[in-house]
């Protein structure tokens, strides 16, 4: 049987890619990894200072290390549809396109002041040390350098007073200087406009991008079951019903535009970082 193309879901942190995982894992056919792995994608990387990767740093040992790796984190069946998202992987497209030629990408957008602001919690939350454990118990031992970086920059967090640790989320370039100075709002505003600008970029530059590329909005996907409805026969997976089923008992209502209630002064920087890209986007209008 000829193994189904996989699928990588591609979003900035906080653009409620875990819950489309989720739904779209939640049917027969499919298989997902279920948590973030940016450990296995880093697999040889874990020096780099950030999460962009150059595909011309793989070896065919890297690259049977992560095929391996999402295969057996997802217990995949080779018949199954492989799914898989890594926050950071908005970063580094192309990388992903030299171990899965073929793959098939959801770009998940989200408005950048609620991600932004969503961000802005979540850098000052404690770890979930009960997902950490688990990670912790799968991890191969060839990982065991990103779990040095990680436990270090969880003490240098907790030096400087956060609760979590001193770098969270998608590692762009530049970002440990800029969480150092400050304000955290401009962190995660550039954070959010790093990780649409680079994947939006990077998805338009893949071959036959027109087929293997699917584009949705989180407020469209949370409105009703259309934007689902269309991605699912885009996609042609199997299983539609359970699928959609799952969705409506998963599916749960935000408070809209909490960044509304940001102070004065981090609704002035969300601004000016983030005003050219949600004009292109027709956020603003």
């Amino acid at each position: 049987m000829t193994e189904a193309s996989p699928i990588f879901l591609i979003g900035a942190a906080r653009s409620g890619t875990k819950f489309l995982r989720d739904v779209l894992a939640s049917g027969s056919g499919t298989a997902a990894v279920p948590y973030d792995v940016n450990y296995v994608w880093r697999y040889g990387a874990e020096g780099a200072e950030s999460d962009i990767l150059d595909p011309a740093m793989l070896t065919d040992k890297r690259k049977r290390f992560i095929r391996n790796s999402l295969q057996t984190l997802s217990k995949a069946r080779p018949e199954d549809i492989l799914i898989e998202k890594t926050v950071a992987s908005t970063l580094r497209v192309p990388f992903i396109e030299a171990v899965f030629p073929g793959a098939r990408y959801i770009h998940l957008i989200r408005d950048g002041r609620e991600v932004a602001e969503s961000a802005m919690r979540q850098w000052h939350a404690p770890p979930n040390w009960s997902a950490l454990s688990r990670k912790v118990r799968e991890l191969p031992i060839q990982n065991l350098g990103y779990v040095a970086w990680y436990g270090w920059n969880l003490v240098q967090g907790l030096l400087s007073g956060r609760k979590g640790g001193k770098v969270w989320g998608p590692r762009f370039p530049g970002i440990d200087t800029m969480a150092k100075e400050g304000p955290l709002s401009r962190v995660c505003a550039q954070q959010w406009l790093e990780s649409y600008s680079r994947a939006s970029a990077d998805l338009c530059g893949i071959a036959n991008a027109e087929t293997r590329v699917f584009t949705t909005r989180y407020e469209d996907l949370i409105r009703d079951e259309t934007a689902l409805s269309t991605l699912l026969n885009r996609l042609d997976l199997p299983d539609k019903d359970t699928i959609l089923a799952n969705f409506r008992k998963k599916l749960r209502p935000n408070e809209p535009q909490m960044w509304r209630k940001l102070p004065q002064a981090d609704l002035a920087i969300l601004d000016q970082v983030l005003t050219p890209a949600l004009k292109e986007l027709g956020y603003l209008e």
